[in-house]
């Protein structure tokens, strides 16, 4: 019997991979963290990884992106990671709802902290978080900081000055034919 090439192997792990992902946002504690950026520094024995430059953290639907990024691994195996902007600019999270539809949650700061054990995201400075429906913002909210919960799929803010929030109407569309 033929071995298959490495690469065939590959391309199957990962349609398999994708296949799953597509299908269970719920498991996406159960993910690894994938991370990748141009720089890294690893410290396996305090369990401490530093990376620059176009960073990206990819846990499940969960994607983080930013300029910097520490990342922390508790006793029990998990990440706290602090992911920074760049000079002027903002780090972005963006995840899928377990809603069954094709609705997301992103948001922007300068600094997002998300914990895995948790499964929160803190977001600080000029934080924003839409909620999403397809490409279409349906709720929006500015604070200093949000507080996102990715089991509960839900969000806190804070600010000093004040928290501002766009709600869009949550209509049925009647299915009654207007006609006369």
């Amino acid at each position: 019997m033929k071995h298959l090439p490495t690469l065939k192997i590959l391309l199957i792990i990962a349609i398999s991979l994708f296949i799953t992902n597509s299908q269970a946002e719920k498991a996406d504690k159960n993910k690894p963290i994938a991370l990748s950026s141009d720089k890294a520094q690893f410290d396996d024995v305090n369990q401490i990884y530093l990376l620059e430059s176009n960073v990206l953290l990819i846990k499940g639907t969960l994607i983080i992106r930013g300029e910097k990024a520490h990342v922390k691994i508790d006793p029990e195996g998990y990440q706290l990671a602090t992911i920074f902007a760049k000079p002027g600019g903002l780090a972005s999270l963006r995840q899928r709802r377990d809603s069954g539809l094709d609705e997301y949650i992103e948001g922007q700061a300068d600094w997002i902290q998300y914990d895995a054990k948790s499964e929160t995201a803190l977001l600080v400075g000029k934080a924003k978080m839409n909620q999403l429906s397809g490409t279409k913002i349906s709720d929006r909210v500015n604070g200093d900081r949000i507080h996102y919960d990715g089991q509960t799929e839900k969000y806190n803010a804070l600010s000093e000055k004040s928290v501002k929030t766009t709600l869009s109407p949550r209509r049925k569309e009647s299915s009654r034919n207007i006609s006369q």
